[in-house]
């Protein structure tokens, strides 16, 4: 009984937290999950949950399961994504996080391979730089996109973008004829610049103090590359992004991106990444391949 219904029924209470919630999600009543929960228990011989007035908690007998359970159920996924690949069908699901920064990228990216492998599923997630990587060694997500990866050994690095710093501006601003740009000359306009929650501050912050000096005064902060380039485009100031945050913009024509200059400006990196160790279905190695492809065919250079 355990490697089957009962087992996706725990899972989805332990991620749910509740009889109910679960039950929607998998379309049935409460009272068949905690039916197959209950089973489960005397199954085992323990108290998987503790139930309480606000849902269920997990007892420690509960939390060593459940690892056991999502190991099964993300094998039992990879085990069945190849044998279709055997068979040539080329289908199932793959799960896929990613930063703010990469959604346009990403959204791309996905279209051309749903029109290649139409029978795959996708399931998009949206984190911060930090909760992509978080993500991928919880097992939640097949292939993360994030921003700076840490040096870590649990996660395996498939494909690197690096890109610059620069700001953006308007086809028509006083700017747009320029090059490139120091972050002095950028102090004498309005400034649009990325919040504290975005990891491309720290870069801007590094930046700033190593060349410009002094603190930032922004006409805007704000946590979103979306509402940068929109400020932007509404002559709100000059925008600090990378030429990757504004990809389709400048391919429309609307933005121009301008690289800043200077010494010891930190080069900035996006990054294809999955958990190492971990053996990926054919779905998310076909994704990372193409992801790979999408990012040599941008022109900017890869690791």
């Amino acid at each position: 009984m355990l490697l089957g219904r009962a087992a996706i029924y725990f899972d989805e209470v332990a991620r749910r937290g509740a009889l109910r919630r679960a039950a929607d999600v998998l379309h049935i009543a409460p009272s068949a999950v905690d039916r197959q929960i209950i089973q489960l228990e005397e199954e085992l011989g323990t108290q998987l949950f503790e139930r309480t007035p606000s849902g269920m908690r997990m007892t420690a007998a509960g939390e060593l399961l459940v690892d056991c359970v999502r190991r099964w159920r993300r094998d039992l996924q990879r085990v069945r994504s190849e044998i279709d690949n055997l068979v040539g069908l080329r289908r199932g699901s793959v799960s896929i996080g990613l930063v703010e920064g990469a959604t346009e990228f990403v959204a791309a990216a996905a279209v051309s391979f749903k029109q290649r492998y139409p029978a795959i599923q996708f399931k998009m997630h949206v984190y911060g730089a930090q909760g992509v990587v978080d993500q991928v060694l919880a097992g939640e997500i097949d292939v993360g996109l994030t921003f700076n990866p840490p040096d870590n050994p649990t996660i395996r690095l498939d494909r690197t973008m690096i890109y610059r710093l620069g700001i953006i501006v308007p086809t028509d601003h006083i700017l747009a004829s320029r090059n490139e740009i120091s972050l002095g000359e950028c102090s004498e306009f309005d400034l649009v610049i990325p919040s504290e929650t975005l990891s491309l501050r720290r870069v801007l912050d590094n930046a700033w103090s190593k060349n410009a000096g002094g603190p930032i005064h922004p006409a805007l902060e704000v946590n979103s590359i979306g509402l940068i380039k929109s400020l932007v485009i509404h002559g709100a100031g000059v925008g600090f992004t990378t030429a990757f945050d504004a990809l389709s913009e400048i391919a429309k024509g609307q933005l121009v991106f301008i690289p800043v200059t200077g010494g010891k400006i930190d080069l900035s990196t996006l990054s294809i990444v999955s958990a190492s160790g971990r053996n990926l279905s054919v779905p998310a190695s076909l994704l990372i391949q193409h992801l790979a492809q999408t990012m040599e065919l941008e022109g900017v250079p890869t690791i």
